[in-house]
């Protein structure tokens, strides 16, 4: 069992780019020119050197990546297992933990474009730096209590895997991304009021400006905090269940 989350997941990603001329390497080739593009496009309308605007949007939009699916893939976690759980006494948790090594090992490519772009920062490295560390550690466990908690309701209620795309598809244009939030008053108020804006900050800011954003991280730990227990309740209750919904 300790082994087989990991081989599932890397089984998914073998199947999804199976018989291609690229395999895995179309996640870094298709994530380097959607940045390349969003840069060329988005840096003509922004007041901030390129160099930097091209570094904020490479690793804001990477970490958005991370969000995006793991939000996405949570609500599919126990659907997409469904022949598993109905045909082997495999636990649960396999499925949930699936899900997340998915996401991690598909960030662990996309972050080969953001390091890559960290080389060409143009200001000198600092320990603050570091700080990046625990921020992708408080990715990792959101990312678990989050499947454990969408993956049953979302098989109770089929419409809110929908409900989700659609609301993560809005937020990506409420995130500091393509934009800076000290460009505009507004803006500014929606990045503040965006839990997705923090969780991008805990990491960004250390990486590209060598700050420790210590607003952001007291959201994003009071929302692991909260989302912890939420989403060992929902395993809970569901687990005796679960076999009916799927």
């Amino acid at each position: 069992m300790n082994d087989l989350w990991i081989n599932l997941a890397l089984e998914d990603l073998r199947d999804r780019y199976r018989r291609t001329a690229l395999g895995l390497a179309w996640i870094v080739v298709s994530f380097a020119l959607f940045v390349a593009v969003k840069v060329a496009i988005f840096g003509q309308l922004s007041s901030v050197p390129a160099a930097e605007f091209g570094l904020f949007v490479t690793l804001g939009f990477g970490l958005w990546t991370f969000i995006n699916s793991t939000m996405t893939d949570a609500c599919t976690a126990y659907t997409h297992a469904r022949h598993w759980i109905l045909g082997t006494a495999t636990p649960y948790p396999v499925y949930i933990l699936q899900s997340v090594a998915r996401n991690i090992m598909t960030f662990m490519l996309v972050f080969l474009v953001m390091v890559a772009a960290l080389a060409l920062k143009p200001s000198l490295w600092s320990p603050t730096m570091l700080w990046a560390i625990p921020g992708l550690l408080a990715y990792a466990l959101c990312s678990v209590w989050l499947t454990a908690l969408l993956a049953p309701l979302c098989v109770y209620y089929r419409d809110l895997h929908h409900a989700v795309q659609t609301f993560m598809r809005l937020l990506f244009f409420a995130t500091p991304i393509l934009w800076l939030p000290s460009t505009n008053g507004m803006l500014a108020s929606i990045a503040v009021w965006n839990p997705a804006s923090h969780f991008v900050a805990i990491v960004r800011e250390p990486l590209l400006y060598g700050n420790v954003p210590l607003d952001s991280w007291l959201v994003v730990a009071g929302i692991n905090l909260a989302g912890l227990p939420a989403g060992i309740l929902a395993y809970a209750r569901s687990r005796s269940s679960l076999i009916f919904w799927i």
